[in-house]
């Protein structure tokens, strides 16, 4: 019986030993690379749409705060020079620029998870230790592309607060 018992013990040990050193199946890994593709665009456009559309939305705020601008200008009596700068067409530009600069972190971003994505889809082709540095890789990829994403952003609320003051 115990000899039974350990010879059972030892097929069992030796298919999932077999099993774990099988090479990924190089259909399903290509299967899964497209689909992270599509699903990466699929986010890209999306941002990309979100981008233009902030963008014009910004542009007719701004045009229409110096509309006013004007308007209120012609209004105003011969004798009173000019206000220097409006400051609603200030508040629409300086409003303009935060959304737009959060608009194209939001796009850097969705980049960044497309190709990361597509990226760890690629590491199923890898086994073990290869496996687990590509997805190593793929995530230090994704963490320097979103922290250069974020810095851009940062900066770019940095001047539109400048400007603002």
């Amino acid at each position: 019986m115990r000899k039974h018992l350990l010879l059972c013990s030892a097929i069992a040990a030796m298919f999932a030993l077999q099993a774990c050193s099988r090479a990924p199946d190089q259909a399903k890994v290509q299967a899964d690379v497209d689909k992270a593709q599509a699903d990466g665009q699929k986010k890209v456009v999306d941002a990309k749409a979100n981008l233009d559309k902030v963008m014009a939305e910004n542009n007719k705020d701004v045009v229409n705060a110096q509309a006013d601008a004007r308007v209120d200008a012609a209004k105003a009596a011969e004798n009173q020079p000019p206000p220097e700068a409006d400051k609603d067409v200030v508040d629409a530009r300086h409003d303009a620029m935060k959304k737009t600069a959060d608009a194209q972190y939001d796009l850097d971003k969705a980049q960044a998870e497309a190709a990361y994505n597509v990226a760890v889809a690629r590491c199923g082709s890898q086994v073990d230790d290869a496996l687990k540095a590509c997805k190593e890789t793929a995530k230090a990829s994704y963490d320097t592309a979103v922290a250069a994403a974020k810095a851009r952003n940062d900066s770019a609320q940095q001047r539109a607060q400048a400007r603002a003051n």
